[in-house]
């Protein structure tokens, strides 16, 4: 999860830790409650499916923003991935809710190609048109599967909350589908021209995808991260005004590791997160 700096914040971390359920949290904003207060990190049913929740996060600042230096990273791939047989993984867009001021579709399509275009990796996704279909792998008091990744736009969400990603998985541990939820009430703004207060819809579609595509935070807390961590796509929070929509070193390394071309050379460093953990 991206993190706010606050006092609630180390309650949230106590509160995910001391839960066994916690399971790929990774973009959201924190809020009045605690996370593990405000959405069920992971929940499993008769259908032999579990879902785990990525929750997006942004600080509560908007500084100058300074370039920061190269650094090691060592990236986070999380335990459950998208078979060979699955690709390219398919994604549909409901804009409805969207902001209309803002080309949705071309963003989300951006940002499929960025992921799908990595060398040295053999991961694609695949852009499959808009769709009325909703979010149903995030309703967690009656699911509904429909084989679609769709990213769609919600007011259901806490008001500090950026976006969350609900990702299905099986007993195999192979991902079967997601769905993206974005804060169709936050102040979303174009890439390159962000006001005060405004947050980057690019980014935050291309941290949503990450997750969807498997991979998890590059650390855990801004005081353990990296330079290049810092500046990775899927670091685990966002400043009103931060553009994170071009994948880093670390996102690419991620991918590369997760998903291999055929002939390809492992990244060489990696942490895996276990089964049952906290992102």
């Amino acid at each position: 999860m991206r993190r706010a700096g606050s006092p609630l914040l180390s309650r949230t971390n106590r509160a995910l830790a001391w839960s066994a359920a916690v399971a790929l949290i990774a973009l959201a904003v924190v809020a009045a409650l605690p996370l593990a207060a405000q959405t069920p990190a992971q929940q499993s049913s008769a259908d032999g499916y579990r879902v785990s929740i990525h929750v997006l996060t942004w600080d509560g600042s908007d500084p100058d923003l300074e370039p920061v230096p190269d650094a090691g990273a060592a990236f986070k791939l999380n335990p459950n991935r998208w078979s060979p047989s699955a690709m390219p993984v398919r994604v549909w867009l409901n804009p409805a809710g969207g902001p209309s001021a803002l080309p949705i579709e071309d963003l989300v399509r951006g940002a499929i190609g960025q992921w799908s275009s990595i060398e040295g990796s053999a991961f694609r996704f695949e852009y499959a048109g808009t769709t009325t279909a909703d979010a149903g792998a995030c309703n967690f008091t009656n699911r509904q599967l429909d084989g679609r990744n769709t990213v769609t736009f919600t007011t259901s969400l806490p008001s500090t909350t950026l976006g969350v990603t609900c990702s299905v998985w099986s007993g195999s541990g192979n991902l079967r589908e997601f769905d993206i939820q974005l804060n169709a009430s936050v102040n979303w703004g174009p890439s390159g021209s962000l006001g005060p207060g405004q947050f980057d819809l690019a980014s935050t579609i291309l941290h949503e995808l990450g997750h969807g595509a498997g991979l998890g935070h590059p650390c855990e807390s801004a005081n353990r991260c990296t330079d290049d961590e810092r500046q990775a796509v899927m670091y685990p929070s966002l400043k009103p005004r931060e553009e994170r929509n071009v994948l880093q070193a670390d996102d690419r390394a991620a991918m590369v590791e997760a998903y291999p071309a055929p002939g390809g050379q492992s990244a060489g460093f990696r942490l895996v997160l276990p089964v049952v953990s906290r992102d």
